[in-house]
């Protein structure tokens, strides 16, 4: 059973197994995570109302933090409010070729459980590099004539149905499930799985809650397994499991368990450099540099046109409400780009959806898929074109394959630390934010997590950190 040795190899992972690369990497992973659910639970109203919904339905059992409160909470309600808020403005890690989004997913039910029962952070990276694999191994065996494009045209979230199982598995390490009981697990997990786009096309904030209900799914997982609740042998490969139900039962179950251990899925993903949709990074990218190299202006451009890894219609509309279908919609993405000459959260504002002059420049934006574009980098990355047509009459073309972040083009640890810094400005003072990144690049040495959820849950924000940017 795939499954079942899936549930063998995550219980056996070791931290002494692993490489230093893959321990900087799920290092790295942590430390995103964080500023990105710190921001959210700062600046964003959503934030807000997910930790005083998980703060008042705790049942009175603090075990975990909320990030970005003074509170603890059930471990998961931790997860359901710190999963939203990693997840909550669109600086998740990506999976290009599962189109997962997998540490809004797993770092949350991970942390949630290492300190609520006091493990150490040699646990927590255990936790989390058990997770990523085995969230990604799910994803790469599902067929290319279903994985990603397919699956999300029919409105399938796919980081949320597969992360349901990575989730599950982040917590079972966390908690040191049995083989079996692990089994159990990721059959329960399977159980929970659940997702899909309407939130997104709505610019609801469902979208954002994906993030959370996925990991308090897996908390929840791995909560029943260790009481002896049985589920499901067979989740994934079973006649009524995942790969049928969502998939058409078109997968490879050999890619489930192909060299496990040989090297760790972990390590294919990328930390995002921008708050958007990844397949609109490299057309942004592309047109960012076209301008700086050229001289261009946006007052000098009469049209943009782009092509790139398009998925689904939504990421091409140019009618945007609401800042969670901006971050959805490359048109808005490149004429921000052109008018601000950057994308930074900053642009991704109730205030930039009314500017003028970037709504006249959405107009003057058309976008295509172009599936060479995917085929020339083997699926495992975003790619995009952008060809800009002045209103002088002279035309320049830039291509990006691998946008920054990806591990071809990987930010830089100095890189990561701005990024974290300016996720965190107002929130953490700079101490903090240095004592925050030494902990978690030192956290094999931590016997006890506790010190860094008490940096990242501070009640010290300023009174009008919760209104909206």
């Amino acid at each position: 059973m795939t499954t079942r040795k899936l549930a063998d190899w995550a219980c056996a992972l070791q931290y002494d197994q692993l490489d230093a690369a893959t321990v900087v990497k799920a290092k790295s992973v942590l430390f995103d995570c964080l500023g990105a659910t710190l921001f959210t639970a700062g600046r964003k109203p959503w934030g807000k109302v997910i930790s005083e919904y998980a703060a008042a339905n705790g049942g009175c059992q603090p075990e975990a933090r909320i990030i970005g409160s003074p509170h603890k909470t059930m471990a998961s309600q931790a997860a359901l409010a710190n999963g939203t808020m990693a997840e909550g403005f669109e600086l998740g890690d990506i999976h290009a070729a599962t189109a997962t989004r997998p540490f809004p997913m797993i770092v949350p039910p991970a942390l949630a459980l290492v300190e609520a029962r006091r493990r150490p952070g040699r646990v927590l990276i255990e936790a989390i590099v058990a997770g990523y694999e085995v969230n990604t191994r799910i994803g790469m065996a599902i067929l290319p004539s279903q994985r990603a494009r397919p699956m999300l045209g029919r409105g399938l979230y796919l980081p949320s149905l597969i992360g349901t199982f990575g989730a599950a598995a982040a917590a079972g390490k966390a908690l040191g499930l049995k083989p079996q009981e692990m089994t159990w697990a990721l059959g329960i997990a399977g159980a929970f799985t659940g997702g899909y786009f309407q939130g997104h096309d709505e610019g609801a904030w469902t979208r954002r809650l994906n993030g959370g209900m996925t990991p308090s799914r897996g908390v929840t997982a791995a909560l029943l397994a260790e009481r002896g609740f049985v589920g499901p042998e067979k989740p994934l490969e079973g006649e009524y499991g995942f790969y049928r139900v969502f998939a058409q039962g078109e997968y490879d179950p050999a890619a489930l368990i192909a060299d496990l251990g040989s090297s760790y899925k972990i390590i294919e993903t990328w930390l995002k450099a921008y708050p958007m949709n990844t397949t609109l990074h490299a057309p942004v990218e592309a047109l960012l540099q076209l301008m700086r190299t050229h001289h261009i202006t946006h007052a000098d451009i009469d049209a943009i046109s782009a092509t790139f890894h398009q998925y689904v219609p939504i990421l091409a509309k140019k009618q945007v409400r609401t800042v969670v279908s901006a971050q959805f919609s490359l048109p808005f993405a490149l004429a921000v780009a052109s008018v601000r000459g950057q994308t930074s959260v900053q642009e991704f504002t109730d205030e930039t959806l009314g500017d003028p002059t970037v709504i006249a420049m959405i107009d003057r934006v058309e976008v295509a898929y172009d599936a060479s574009l995917a085929e020339r980098v083997n699926f495992e990355s975003c790619p995009g074109r952008v060809v800009v047509t002045t209103k002088d009459g002279r035309r320049f073309a830039e291509e990006v394959l691998y946008p920054k972040g990806h591990p071809r083009n990987p930010m830089s640890i100095h890189e990561l630390r701005r990024k974290f810094a300016g996720l965190t400005e107002g929130l953490l003072t700079e101490a903090e934010q240095n004592r925050v990144y030494e902990i978690v690049m030192d956290l094999e040495k931590v016997s006890d997590i506790s010190r860094l959820m008490n940096l990242c849950s501070r009640p010290s924000f300023r009174e009008d950190n919760s209104k909206a940017m």
